[in-house]
């Protein structure tokens, strides 16, 4: 039953979400930054913000009640987000903070940061092909 509303709750997110992203999309910028048809259009972006705090607290709810109901499930869960931390780690010490005149007002963190998150999904984009090879591998030797 409580899986069945979440499925259900989760599809008209989805569905409002994708009609909110096209609407959104829609938002017509002059040559000066200023919005063109900014009338209820700009209601969309706040709205969307709203429902993704009700989808992260959602999540967060079903995340807890699923480790009340079974904590031994949530051992899998921590695995993936120290898996994720080291990662990360790995990633903010391979980051150079080193900042160009061609980044503008960019600060030495802010370059740091956003060379971490690079080498984050670079270090992630290689183990998802490497993952989907070795599984692909092993289907052809069993």
């Amino acid at each position: 039953m409580f899986q069945k509303g979440n499925q259900i709750l989760m599809f008209a997110f989805m569905a409002i979400g994708l009609i909110l992203m096209i609407m959104t999309m829609a938002i017509e910028v002059t040559d000066d930054g200023e919005c063109a048809n900014c009338g209820v259009e700009g209601l969309f972006i706040g709205f969307t913000y709203f429902l993704l705090a009700i989808t992260v607290i959602a999540a967060l709810g079903g995340t807890v009640m699923t480790a009340i109901a079974n904590p031994k499930k949530l051992t899998g869960s921590a695995i993936g987000i120290g898996a994720m931390v080291v990662v990360f780690v790995i990633s903010y010490a391979l980051a150079s903070g080193e900042v160009y005149e061609s980044y503008g007002s960019v600060t030495e963190s802010t370059s740091r940061m956003v060379g971490a998150g690079l080498f984050t999904f670079y270090i992630l984009l290689v183990l998802a092909v490497l993952s989907i090879i070795y599984a692909s591998i092993s289907r052809m030797i069993k």
